[in-house]
């Protein structure tokens, strides 16, 4: 329960960190204390252009290793 709560205090405080790191909030101190603005954030879908990797499958007919046993009977390595 305590490594938990701990892994969790850890974790808020990564996601400041990266919040401030990024510009999202930006943290400033002046004579009446720690002020703290935030930018306006727009969570959405866009339609872009992007490469995609495609794979092909392609029957080939390739050499594998095999074995040969001493009655005559081959067994593949795969």
């Amino acid at each position: 329960m305590l490594r938990t709560l701990l892994l969790l205090i850890v974790f808020v405080i990564l996601i400041a960190i990266a919040l401030v790191a990024t510009g999202v909030v930006n943290l400033r101190q002046n004579q009446d204390g720690v002020s703290v603005e935030t930018k306006d954030v727009e969570v959405g879908t866009t339609v872009t252009n992007v490469q995609l990797p495609v794979v092909r499958i392609e029957n080939r007919q390739v050499e594998l290793p095999s074995v040969s046993l001493e009655d005559g009977n081959q067994s593949n390595a795969q």
